[in-house]
């Protein structure tokens, strides 16, 4: 019996051992599915499916990105509308300054051109009233009283629109 069993382990672990290259095995079909996978087969499926994740991921991240960033995309817009909107303003406002800047000059000049001419003539008043005073005696009275109508006169029309 001793035999028996020594026979029975051997061919028990003869068969077992080889198993992978027993002819009875299907290599083909729908039995081959437990056919036993080679490293190399594993790794090779690892990258088919890796590629074919990738390529599906590619395939889907833009239209994801889109939907994700269409409104932001829709805040861009209306932000780029209102700094439009604003620069258009702005430009609008600059144009305003710089017709009022021009206005003001002009007016600046003018009033610097009426001043210098009112200087002038109050210098020249005062040298008349100078020498009016100076010569005061020897003035005639007639030529006083004509004087004073015509500073009277011209001091009145000055009044009157001021009214």
């Amino acid at each position: 019996m001793s035999k028996f069993m020594t026979l029975s382990i051997l061919l028990v672990s003869l068969l077992l051992g080889s198993c992978s290259t027993m002819s009875f095995i299907p290599t083909e079909g729908g039995a081959s599915k437990f056919n036993l996978a080679t490293v190399e087969y594993v790794q090779a499926q690892n990258v088919a499916q890796q590629d074919a994740l990738m390529s599906g991921l590619a395939e889907n991240l833009s239209v994801m990105l889109d939907s994700v960033l269409m409104a932001d995309r829709a805040a861009l817009l209306a932000m780029t509308a209102e700094l439009d909107s604003i620069n258009s303003l702005m430009i609008e406002f600059t144009a305003q300054m710089d017709s009022s800047q021009m206005y003001l000059d002009k007016s600046i000049n003018t009033m610097q051109k009426e001043l210098t001419t009112v200087k002038t003539n109050a210098s020249s008043t005062r040298m008349v009233i100078r020498r009016i005073n100076d010569n005061i005696d020897n003035l005639p009275v007639k030529a006083l009283e004509t004087f004073n109508e015509a500073i009277n006169d011209y001091l009145k029309k000055d009044e009157a629109p001021t009214e």
